[in-house]
């Protein structure tokens, strides 16, 4: 049973749980004793609805850790893994001891919005994208009661873009040179990405297996932080053609 209690000038609502043969207790404080009741009258209709109410003192940044190495792990690409491994510091960093039961729509954008001071709106967006998506996961498991995550925006601003796109004749002029350096390894990968706009990933995964008459076979790609050699998407395996000269050039180093 639910239990209300005076606390100065606010009401104090508990419930007890009991699962796996362990009590618990989930309380909240609210400011009259209407709201109090109310949420204990819904925490104890969702207990016997078998919704996961224990789980609820969890830390949000607990239950990321979690749900990534015990989920999201099998989901997705090595490469995209250790993304969501590095959110979870900043999850941590933003939400501390904050636990999924305190957690709502003006909570998160809270600290999204202080993320946002310092970051990208773009950055700021990918790090929200991964906090809706485990909240919508903690609310389909009954972690929690509400599912606000559509109602966190992403803010912040978008700063001046740092890479310039190269003019006809800058292309034409850096073309002309590595095309008179073959020597230098690297500008032969710059002309491989002139030529076909390969990914870095993908033209380091070159192979002497990967070339042909006149063409790239893009089957792999190499990242600075993972060992996963797959491509990025299954769309991205493809052939890629190339002229003679740069042909030559490519084969003279395979």
């Amino acid at each position: 049973m639910a239990s209300i209690v005076k606390r100065g000038k606010s009401y104090r609502a508990q419930i007890s749980l009991y699962k796996y043969g362990e009590h618990k207790k989930l309380t909240k404080t609210f400011p009259t004793k209407k709201e109090a009741k109310l949420w204990a009258l819904e925490m104890e209709l969702a207990k016997g609805e078998g919704k996961e109410l224990a789980h609820r003192t969890t830390t949000f940044a607990d239950f990321f850790e979690n749900w990534i190495y015990l989920v999201k792990v099998n989901d997705v690409k090595e490469t995209t893994f250790q993304n969501y491994v590095r959110t979870l510091g900043v999850i941590r960093n933003l939400f501390q001891d904050i636990q999924l039961k305190d957690l709502n729509d003006i909570v998160v954008q809270k600290k999204i919005d202080e993320y946002a001071k310092t970051h990208s709106r773009k950055t700021t967006h990918e790090v929200l994208l991964k906090i809706k998506t485990s909240l919508r996961d903690a609310y389909a498991r009954g972690y929690i009661a509400n599912d606000f995550a559509r109602l966190v925006k992403t803010r912040g601003e978008n700063p001046p873009k740092r890479n310039k796109a190269l003019s006809i004749t800058d292309f034409r002029k850096l073309r002309n040179y590595v095309l008179q350096h073959p020597e230098d390894e690297f500008n032969l990968l710059v002309l491989l990405a002139l030529e076909t706009g390969m990914r870095r990933g993908e033209l380091l995964a070159i192979r002497p297996e990967s070339l042909y008459e006149y063409g790239i076979k893009v089957r792999h790609s190499i990242s600075p932080t993972s060992d996963d050699t797959s491509l990025k998407t299954q769309n991205a395996k493809r052939d890629v053609s190339i002229n003679k000269e740069v042909y030559e050039l490519i084969r003279k180093i395979c």
